[in-house]
């Protein structure tokens, strides 16, 4: 087994040949065919930021600039959350909230979270951001990728730091759901230590 193991570890490293520590990160994305503009990193910050408010501090008027009216959101995280008990393997994969007013909705019923921002980073029209719910007893981490765009007139109005509003059209997100369940009191996903 071990030498199974060590024989792939050299496939993989002769695939792949390194990086020396002295060469430059490779080149930004190109940005999309046509004429779209691209988020900058403090319109990303500023989007990361408010993502974050609407789970640690939700008010619907802050989600209705945020959001563009086709909003979507998908979370295999969440949606097993909202099936447990009894989770079935056709709950997942499915778009969680496949519109804004629905997940306005349930936005507005969830109690406040904790939300923090670890890291952040962005393409031309994607914001991914790395983030700790400090709950307890067990602290969960999460990864959120928001695609976002230009914020359309009568659509909320958006957010930016200058002239360009950005919007985030659709959220794909995943965390340790299972820390999660443990602060929810389901005893099999508890903190054992």
């Amino acid at each position: 087994m071990r030498s199974f193991i060590f024989a792939a570890l050299v496939v993989l490293v002769a695939a792949h040949p390194s990086i020396p520590p002295s060469a430059s990160p490779p080149p930004p994305l190109p940005p999309p065919p046509g004429d779209v503009p691209c988020i900058s990193g403090p319109d990303a910050s500023l989007i990361a930021t408010k993502f974050g408010l609407t789970i640690s501090n939700y008010t619907e008027a802050l989600a209705v600039q945020l959001f563009t009216n086709n909003f979507t959101d998908q979370s295999d995280s969440v949606l097993t959350l909202m099936h447990e008990p009894g989770l079935q393997a056709q709950d997942l994969g499915q778009l969680t909230f496949s519109s804004k007013a629905n997940f306005l909705a349930a936005q507005a019923a969830q109690p406040n979270i904790p939300f923090e921002i670890l890291d952040l980073w962005n393409t031309c029209n994607t914001v991914i951001i790395r983030w700790l719910s400090a709950q307890t007893p067990l602290p969960v981490q999460g990864i959120s990728v928001a695609t976002v765009q230009p914020a359309s007139k009568g659509q909320g109005g958006g957010f930016g730091v200058g002239g360009m509003k950005w919007q985030i059209e659709r959220v794909v997100a995943e965390f340790n759901s299972a820390a999660w369940l443990g602060n929810l009191g389901y005893p099999e996903c508890g903190n054992k230590v």
